[in-house]
């Protein structure tokens, strides 16, 4: 099991112990529900947290936690960070999963490690070659295998990239 960052404890707010979260999450509105069970780690400690109730304002996620029934019990939680298991995730590629992969081409040679994936209206890869980063938009017409188990993309090489 892997722990996916989906958010982290930021401050309290308002008289009834709700604690504001800055989202990580592409769908935050899956990943917060009521009677959510998150994990929870901060310097050290660890525990679950289930989710009372939940609400969105502005770009951030106001949770009541079970057992946390004010302002003041919330303190301690700040600043820590908010997990779900990559268990709990239906099948298919994410963004994490690319980041821990080296590209190919269809030669099987190494291209190198995707340092980076940037996410636009698109993604994109940025991977270190031998002599420089290189940009490979994550799109069928490059990118034609991905197997995250052995931790490999499989693109089509074009000159220009």
């Amino acid at each position: 099991m892997k722990k996916i960052l989906i958010g982290e404890i930021t401050k309290g707010f308002g008289l009834k112990g709700e604690a504001k979260i800055r989202i990580f999450s592409a769908d935050p509105e899956k990943r917060f529900k009521k009677k959510a069970v998150l994990m929870y780690e901060n310097e050290g400690i660890e525990m679950d947290l289930t989710i009372e109730t939940v609400r969105f304002h502005q770009e951030a996620a106001l949770i009541k936690f079970v057992g946390y029934p004010d302002l003041t019990s919330i303190d301690p939680l700040i600043k820590g960070k908010l997990y779900i298991s990559s268990d709990t995730l239906p099948k298919g590629v994410y963004v994490y999963q690319l980041k821990e992969c080296s590209v190919y081409d269809e030669q099987d040679q190494l291209i190198g490690p995707v340092t980076e994936v940037i996410e636009n209206t698109q993604l994109i890869l940025r991977v270190k070659t031998k002599e420089r980063d290189i940009l490979i938009p994550y799109v069928p017409v490059f990118i034609k295998a991905v197997d995250t188990d052995l931790k490999k993309i499989t693109i089509k090489w074009m000159e220009g990239l």
